[in-house]
């Protein structure tokens, strides 16, 4: 039984009365006579109550035609709704059931449940991935030999435009954010470094902001700065394959430096790059909703920003979480 296999993985009576689509009190009295008696003993138990519409052979066809996705059902978006997986059910086994017993079918004896789907770019070729999670593992041993700093660097912009996000407001009264029509921007890099052998030294962050865009000449300029910040230190770098990083300058300058390695990672795979986290996490905060007059105001909330992430040293583990990748040793637990 479904309810015996979830005693079995130590699952809470919450989470499994959420599951199954029933009361926590039921689940309760299910786990004393399993305790009691073990699985053997859920079964004797006679059912009660109206017996469900599907049989098991019937759940399974559901499940199989579900897993096919929803574009394979003829709906355009590979989306599930109630609606339509109620629509699936009546075609599959010829039952119509209601939005509840739907959704008691997908969390219950399905073992559904909410997702959010991540995004992959379709131009991104995972046959070609220079440095994936499976390659940073490989090179685990020659870093931690070497004593290196795993390095990751990227790139971002900030405009007068605000960055939108969701507020408490009064109901039916939409909050309204004036500001200037400007598009006029300012860019910034960060690095965000892991010791390869000691976590205790890291992480380190490193921040960079000016006007326009980086070239191939500004991010030389980030870069001597990175190569006095790590001054006699090993550094890997990992950056993305945009143009500007892999130009015959760039190349050039990169040749006479013993004390980098630059890496590149998979195009079209931002989720591997924990900077990525780094900017999601200021635009979420400081930046959100904010309309300066000037971009004075906006440098000003975005140091802030980073000030918050220097002080917090766990954040920085977070984002390298958030990637999938990790650093040996293993990094604190937060």
């Amino acid at each position: 039984m479904r309810a015996a296999e979830l005693f079995q993985q130590g699952r809470s009576s919450v989470e499994i009365a959420r599951l199954l689509g029933v009361s926590d009190g039921s689940v309760r009295r299910w786990k004393r006579v399993w305790e009691e008696g073990g699985t053997d003993a859920l079964r004797r138990r006679p059912a009660t109550g109206r017996p469900p519409k599907l049989d098991d052979d019937q759940v399974e066809q559901v499940r199989t035609a579900l897993e096919q996705g929803a574009q394979a059902h003829g709906f355009e978006a590979d989306l599930w709704t109630l609606e339509r997986v109620g629509l699936v059910v009546e075609r599959v086994a010829g039952v119509s059931l209601s939005r509840a017993s739907v959704w008691r079918l997908l969390t219950g004896r399905l073992g559904w449940g909410l997702q959010r789907p991540e995004r992959r770019a379709v131009e991104r070729d995972e046959s070609d991935c220079p440095l994936d999670r499976a390659r940073v593992a490989a090179h685990q041993e020659g870093m931690v030999n070497t004593r290196a700093w795993i390095v990751s660097l990227d790139e971002s912009g900030v405009w007068l435009l605000p960055q939108v996000r969701r507020t408490y407001a009064p109901r039916g009264r939409t909050p309204l954010l004036r500001h200037r029509l400007n598009w006029k921007r300012a860019s910034m890099a960060a690095a965000l470094g892991y010791h390869a052998a000691d976590p205790g030294r890291g992480p380190r962050l490193c921040f960079h902001l000016k006007p326009g865009s980086y070239d191939t000449t500004a991010l030389i300029e980030v870069l001597e700065q990175l190569k006095v910040f790590y001054r006699g230190e090993r550094v890997v770098l990992v950056w993305d394959g945009l143009s500007v990083r892999w130009s015959r300058a760039m190349r050039s300058w990169v040749a006479e430096q013993d004390w980098l390695t630059p890496e590149r990672l998979p195009a079209y795979a931002p989720e591997l790059n924990p900077v990525e986290l780094l900017w999601s996490s200021l635009k979420k905060r400081e930046l959100a909703n904010l309309a300066g007059d000037h971009l004075a105001d906006v440098a000003d909330a975005t140091e802030q920003g980073i000030h918050r992430i220097n002080q917090n040293r766990q954040l920085p583990w977070s984002f390298l979480t958030h990637t999938g990748l990790t650093i040996h040793p293993p990094t604190p637990q937060n």
